[in-house]
């Protein structure tokens, strides 16, 4: 019972804090939402810098998850890479670029590790995904995978850390832009095929039922 109302006292403030901003929400209003006591609160939290990192967690959580399903049921590398993109899409479109800019003014240090997650799983993740593209055949074979990297961590920066976004709708425009920008820049024929495939079909559609 403590662990299904703390993981909703999360799963509400991530909702509110995502849509309008950290400033702006504060622990009555969470509470009023979660329909508990500001005491209830305070029971699984310390406060509110304590409950905005638990809700960090939560999506790095995520984010791992996200990237271990994506690779068990993908059949090559680009498939995983067009699933994670999309996963950064949907996530983007949720959230209000307040967020983006109040986390990094107000909150330093946990600013600081999203930062450092993104070093520690994003990154990786990348280089080992266009590592394994170039042995499938699916991305050219003279891409450098860390130059690439780096080319993508440098816009990253602009796009979710300095708070270039501020519609909705232009960030997952551009978000697909850049993305199908990176993804030409990586396919080699082969994997050219395949994506203009995916273009035209849900990716779903194509990948195996395990």
């Amino acid at each position: 019972m403590a662990f299904n109302r703390k993981k909703m006292i999360l799963e509400q403030a991530v909702n509110m804090f995502f849509n309008y901003g950290i400033q702006h929400i504060t622990m009555d209003d969470i509470a009023k939402k979660c329909g508990v006591s500001k005491k209830t609160i305070y029971k699984y939290f310390e406060n509110k810098d304590d409950l905005l990192r638990q809700v960090i967690e939560l999506q790095i959580k995520e984010l791992k998850k996200e990237i271990f399903e994506n690779k068990q049921i993908s059949e090559n590398a680009l498939q995983e890479l067009i699933l994670f993109f999309d996963y950064i899409n949907k996530l983007s479109f949720n959230v209000s670029a307040s967020f983006g800019r109040e986390l990094k003014k107000y909150y330093p240090t946990i600013f600081l590790d999203v930062v450092k997650h993104k070093n520690t799983i994003v990154i990786p993740f990348l280089i080992e995904n266009i590592k394994i593209g170039k042995l499938e055949g699916v991305y050219k074979k003279d891409i450098n995978a860390e130059e690439i990297c780096e080319s993508f961590n440098d816009i990253s920066k602009i796009i979710f850390l300095d708070g270039f976004f501020y519609n909705p709708g232009t960030n997952q425009n551009t978000l697909k832009f850049l993305n199908s920008l990176f993804l030409h820049r990586l396919v080699s024929v082969k994997g050219l095929e395949t994506l203009n495939m995916f273009n035209k079909n849900p990716l779903k559609k194509h990948i195996k039922n395990y």
